[in-house]
């Protein structure tokens, strides 16, 4: 017995030693020379690329403009509108919008791809109005600044902040839209009824009216209302391009008027389309001094009832 445990013993470590004698000639016999250099794995490359800035000529080919869709208004919204010039495919990671119309800064709630020779909108929400930053009529582009965060397919990041075109002058309108309704609202609140009231004249024509009513804030400014503009889907129903309001919150002035509408067109597809057929424009004066025009625009219940109204003016069949 000891014999065979001794035997297995010595065989074992025979193997072993033959094996390392083995290793060894290897090793003598390889050439250092010959010996290939390490390559970096996928994961490091990848790594290089992702930490790598984009060129300059990248992230200089990128054109930054303020644009905003007429569904966006009432929520005051406003696109960022980044146009790749050049012949990178990016992604816009984050867009941020600053100006010194309105307070803090607006920020991209999502990402947007950017190929290459495209145009791309990416939707910030302006914070609440800056209204000593310039003028009633709005102080415009001057002083804002967007910052884009981008990267390629590659990984690589780049920031570019430039000055925004505005050449609709989006940012102007929105200030003084704001002000004047900031301003209106110190002296008084303005507001839509709930009704349209319709009636069919002699003559076969279909008129409704809608109530602007205008009601007093204690201690606050004079307001007066001149006049109301007319809407993509309502005209004023005595002509022209606006109903005369004459509302005033001094003693004795008149609190409310009707303002007598008829169809402003007749294609069903106004209707179906519609974003900005309630609104109306209104000119005011707080204590005096004249407002940018801002707007007042219906509730949903308002809107159903001049859609139904302008259906029915119109002759549409019932639906």
């Amino acid at each position: 017995m000891r014999g065979r445990g001794t035997t297995g013993h010595r065989g074992t470590g025979g193997r072993a030693l033959l094996a390392g004698l083995v290793l060894a000639a290897t090793g003598a016999c390889s050439v250092p020379g010959d010996a290939s250099p390490a390559r970096p794995s996928a994961a490091s490359a990848s790594s290089t690329a992702a930490s790598a800035p984009l060129p300059p000529d990248v992230l200089g080919a990128l054109r930054v403009e303020v644009r905003q869709s007429r569904t966006d208004r009432a929520a005051r919204v406003v696109q960022v509108a980044v146009h790749n010039d050049g012949t990178t495919d990016l992604e816009v990671v984050e867009a941020r919008l600053t100006s010194p119309t309105v307070e803090g800064v607006a920020v991209s709630e999502d990402g947007r791809r950017a190929p290459a020779g495209t145009r791309r909108d990416v939707s910030v929400a302006l914070g609440a109005p800056v209204c000593d930053a310039g003028p009633a009529a709005g102080a415009g582009a001057v002083g804002a600044t967007v910052r884009l965060e981008v990267v390629d397919g590659a990984g690589r990041r780049g920031t570019r902040e430039v000055t925004p075109e505005d050449p609709n002058g989006h940012l102007a309108r929105i200030h003084g839209e704001d002000c004047a309704a900031v301003a209106v609202a110190r002296g008084a609140t303005l507001t839509l009824g709930a009704q349209l009231v319709t009636w069919q004249e002699p003559d076969g024509r279909w008129v409704g009216t809608v109530e602007l009513t205008l009601a007093p804030r204690d201690g606050g400014p004079e307001v007066v209302v001149d006049a109301v503009e007319r809407t993509v889907l309502l005209d004023p129903a005595p002509g022209g391009p606006q109903w005369t309001a004459a509302l005033s919150t001094a003693p004795g002035g008149a609190r409310t008027v009707g303002l007598d509408v008829v169809p402003a067109r007749c294609d069903p597809h106004a209707v179906a389309e519609d974003k900005r057929g309630t609104a109306f424009g209104v000119h005011a004066r707080v204590d005096g001094v004249p407002q940018h025009v801002f707007h007042v625009t219906a509730d949903d219940d308002l809107r159903g009832l001049v859609h139904d109204f302008v259906a029915l003016a119109c002759g549409w069949p019932a639906s």
